[in-house]
């Protein structure tokens, strides 16, 4: 019996550690808007950077996981009210600031206003002349949140498709967007980039976007999570899986 105790024991430390996350950590959900070249959809599912970030992400947590593409209101919403559910690539704004867990920064971000290339007429020197243009925005997007903090009216839609469709049209004058998401919209919509040209930069949104939990989410969720990201920083899978095959 002795013997078979050991030959036991001895098996038992032969078989691989799982790490402490894969029986420990609670399944966690994963959400993002749709922000072209980073965050796709392709045959009803997620694809792009954002998706394989976060697949790395939770392979290494030890809870294999694929993220959800919802409009940008919902996917905000989840994170904020529902536990272990961590949204990707929102910006970090003194108005979010205490309604997240921030985990992570992944992304750079810059932002302009762009208007159609054969609207010359359409000029603002400040943020403050854009309120004589007509201006689209997503509703609950840092973007959108800022130009109406700074007294510009702003139509809000859905998502950024809906914004460029009607600034394409001649339905709005101007627009704010992320130079490269803006193009790819632009090109699935059978548009070349060039129609339209940045009028206006924004530096007040130059920033970094995060990957973030809202405080329903349990701070031992959150710190295993933000090791883990910070580990894929510093050993550069972030900077890799992130970078766009597209983004002129």
């Amino acid at each position: 019996m002795r013997f078979a105790s050991v030959l036991i024991l001895c098996a038992s430390l032969l078989l691989p550690t799982l790490p402490a996350a894969a029986t420990d950590l609670a399944e966690i959900h994963y959400v993002a808007a749709r922000f072209p070249p980073y965050t796709l959809e392709q045959q009803d599912r997620a694809a792009g950077p954002t998706a394989a970030l976060i697949s790395a992400l939770a392979s290494r947590l030890g809870r294999p996981a694929a993220l959800t593409v919802l409009p940008l209101a919902r996917a905000l919403a989840e994170a904020e009210n529902e536990s272990n559910t961590l949204v990707a690539l929102i910006a970090r704004t003194a108005a979010r600031e205490n309604s997240f867990h921030w985990v992570c920064p992944v992304l750079n971000y810059d932002v302009a206003m762009f208007r159609r290339r054969d609207r010359p007429d359409v000029v603002a020197e400040s943020v403050s002349e854009l309120a004589r243009w007509q201006i689209a925005g997503v509703h609950l997007d840092v973007k959108t949140e800022y130009l109406l903090r700074q007294g510009v009216p702003v139509q809000e839609t859905a998502d950024e498709d809906i914004a460029a469709r009607q600034l394409l049209y001649g339905r709005i004058d101007t627009m704010p967007a992320h130079p490269a998401s803006l193009h790819l919209r632009l090109r699935e919509l059978g548009e070349r980039p060039d129609t339209v040209t940045a009028s206006l930069p924004l530096h007040d949104l130059t920033s970094r976007l995060y990957l973030a939990f809202g405080k329903a989410t349990e701070l031992s969720v959150v710190a295993a999570v933000s090791q883990a990201c910070e580990a894929m920083l510093s050993n550069g899978d972030v900077d890799r899986l992130m970078r766009p095959q597209e983004t002129n």
